[in-house]
């Protein structure tokens, strides 16, 4: 089954870091300590055959939000202006059970600090 691991951070700890990124032109070690853990990890996750895919995402003030409306869709600036954790990466993986997604995503826990979301994808026929 496959799984989706949505990985949530603080918001100020993200903006702090993205800050002094932006004003020494360096990777803050911070980030360069995940990269190295997510890239270790996706190492043995392709291994196993675990892995499907995985992408970080820009920071959130780059986002805009798509919502209903009368007439037409509109667009708007930012996901959640007032969220105190923004998402960051996501990744997909396909294991045998739920525990096992779990146990991925503790390690991502126990790797970067963040907090993980999983959710099981559906197939096209709406089965889980």
């Amino acid at each position: 089954m496959k799984y989706m691991l949505l990985a949530y951070t603080n918001r100020e700890a993200w903006e702090a870091t993205t800050r002094e990124w932006t004003a020494t032109g360096q990777m803050p070690a911070e980030v360069a300590a995940a990269c190295e853990f997510f890239a270790e990890l996706g190492q043995e996750l392709v291994a196993s055959g675990e892995f499907v895919g995985a992408e970080g995402l820009a920071d959130p003030a780059h986002s805009r939000t798509v919502r209903p409306s009368a007439g037409a869709p509109v667009a708007t600036d930012g996901p959640f202006a007032e969220a105190k954790e923004v998402l960051v990466s996501y990744s997909i993986i396909d294991c045998a059970t739920a525990e096992r997604a779990a146990e991925i995503a503790a390690r991502v826990v126990a790797g970067t600090g963040d907090t993980v979301e999983i959710r099981p994808l559906m197939s096209p026929t709406g089965e889980l």
